[in-house]
């Protein structure tokens, strides 16, 4: 059981979402989930001021790519913008004292941690108990570049460009062991595999269903026990007992623990709900960049 000092303090942290305290450190570290994942530095204290501060240093130097004609040049240009793309993201993010808060309690916790570039200012940051975990997430992430080569070798100028740019969220094998690994229940993960291959948009699709479940029942917030998780049906009985047995954990530790995961879940419902309009910002901004 966690100790009460430990908890208060991790509790009081305004270094860490709250989300991220329960869902990402908590959950994992009570075995409840074999691993978490965060996005940096969108999941961050103030991630949006982050992510703008990054901009404001990238973006002078993106319009000079785009007025560049000469072939050769601008591929160097764009070269180098992605070096000073990490190095703007390793000094804002990287160095700040919100992130070396999740390495400290990662640390406190006793949990191994993870960290993973997947574009130039964008990274994942995983959490993980067993070791067994960290050889899987290796071996995922090394198929993940291997889906990336294969994508680039074969682009072409009318492709997609979250296809481009995120191969691995159109493999199938790849999407069902990674969210096995983060807990999800067998039944949403294949629903989630089966419709990015046939190229239904899940996060319409789970946003459609709540909305036409909402006009005759209420929908059970605790359905959406993680955040970023989207069921095979807002009634889905196996993440219900994922998000009531959560629940139940937390509020044996404590009944404000209990409180909050309530509050976290009807927020993870609501997010749901308008995820559509949430991606489609975050991409007019993703979109920006080369």
């Amino acid at each position: 059981m966690i100790r009460t000092q430990i908890l208060s303090d991790l509790i009081i942290d305004e270094k860490l979402l709250d989300r991220i305290k329960v869902e990402n450190f908590l959950l994992v570290y009570l075995n409840l989930r074999p691993c978490s994942r965060m996005n940096l530095p969108a999941e961050l204290p103030k991630g949006d001021s982050i992510g703008r501060k990054i901009d404001e240093q990238i973006f002078p130097k993106w319009g000079q790519i785009q007025s560049e004609t000469d072939p050769s040049k601008r591929l160097a240009a764009i070269a180098s913008l992605k070096r000073d793309m990490r190095d703007a993201f390793e000094t804002i993010v990287l160095s700040s004292e919100h992130y070396k808060a999740h390495l400290n309690w990662a640390k406190k916790l006793e949990l191994h941690s993870r960290l993973v570039a997947v574009r130039p200012t964008v990274s994942e940051f995983y959490l993980y108990n067993n070791r067994k975990i960290g050889n899987r997430l290796k071996r995922l992430m090394r198929e993940r570049e291997r889906l990336k080569a294969k994508t680039y070798k074969n682009a072409t100028s009318t492709m997609d460009r979250v296809r481009f740019a995120y191969p691995e969220e159109f493999e199938g094998s790849w999407l069902k062991e990674m969210g096995r690994t983060l807990g999800y229940p067998d039944c949403c993960v294949d629903a989630y595999a089966s419709d990015r291959r046939k190229g239904v948009n899940v996060e319409k699709r789970a946003s459609q269903q709540i909305e036409k479940i909402e006009q005759h029942a209420e929908i059970e917030p605790l359905t959406y026990f993680i955040g970023y998780f989207f069921p095979c049906s807002p009634n889905c009985k196996e993440a219900l007992s994922k998000g009531k047995e959560f629940h139940e954990r937390l509020c044996v530790i404590s009944s404000k623990l209990g409180d909050l995961y309530s509050h976290l879940v009807a927020e993870n419902l609501r997010n749901v709900r308008h995820q559509p309009e949430i991606i489609s910002e975050y991409r007019k901004r993703a979109n920006s960049y080369p």
